[in-house]
């Protein structure tokens, strides 16, 4: 089964004083989560289709698939370019180049995602308080040449793949059903908004979902991940929130 990617994404065009990186993570199949805009701006968990959708395949590989009605975007690797042709999965590797309506970001893929979360800016002065972010810092920033910085792999060794296209991708992974829980408390608790809620069925931990509004559409930044299960119980931290919000649902998407 494949498991959520870690990745961020650098937006070449800004300075280094700039926020200029964006940690994301990059669901399984092809359900609404991480996503690029006509702009070329990341979006999460997107109300309608993607222009841009940012995906894991069931071989456990980053793809990006252009839908039908959005308007061009490059790849890059190394020498090479590719015009991501539509419907069809490109797959990416750590260090490509996308260029969007004129807006470059380059990929760094950092592995499996230890829990799901929506995008969020991510400094240089963050990553190095972490030994795991560390190893993002080298793959970033390491110090290493412009045309090693733009060559995914390993440096040195060779040329880079070309760009695949997938005509016949990989089974895509199984969807997800829909759970919804009723919301029983919302607190904050050392800094981060709890939410407790009794579900219809028993939920594991680390499950994803979205705090509802009352007309039952995800709610901005109501992103949550179950942190605790006791039985039909839950214990889920929205950590995008500032202060508990009025909501009565909170759903999940399960296998």
């Amino acid at each position: 089964m494949p498991t959520p990617m870690e990745i961020c994404l650098e937006d070449l065009d800004l300075s280094p004083e700039d926020e200029r990186y964006i940690r994301c993570v990059a669901l399984p199949g092809g359900e609404p989560g991480l996503a690029l805009d006509s702009e070329g701006l990341v979006r999460w968990m997107p109300g309608g289709p993607a222009a841009y959708g940012l995906w894991v395949s069931a071989d456990d590989r980053l793809v990006l698939q252009r839908a039908e009605s959005a308007g061009p975007i490059t790849v890059r690797r190394g020498g090479r370019s590719l015009d991501a042709p539509a419907a069809s999965p490109v797959v990416l590797l750590d260090g490509d180049q996308l260029q969007v309506n004129g807006r470059r970001l380059r990929v760094h893929v950092h592995g499996v995602a230890e829990e799901v979360h929506a995008p969020e800016p991510l400094t240089l002065g963050r990553l190095a308080r972490t030994a795991a972010a560390a190893l993002a810092i080298g793959a970033m920033v390491g110090g290493a040449s412009d045309a090693a910085a733009h060559t995914p792999g390993i440096a040195g060794v060779g040329a880079p793949p070309p760009v695949e296209v997938r005509r016949r991708p990989p089974k895509p992974a199984p969807p997800r059903r829909r759970v919804v829980c009723s919301v029983t408390s919302m607190k904050v608790k050392q800094g981060i908004v709890v939410v407790r809620a009794t579900c219809p069925e028993q939920l594991h931990v680390n499950a994803w979902g979205q705090i509802l509004d009352a007309k039952g559409q995800p709610m901005k930044d109501g992103h949550v991940v179950v942190k605790k299960v006791k039985g039909d119980a839950i214990e889920a931290h929205a950590s995008s929130l500032k202060r508990p919000v009025k909501a009565t649902k909170v759903q999940f998407r399960v296998y």
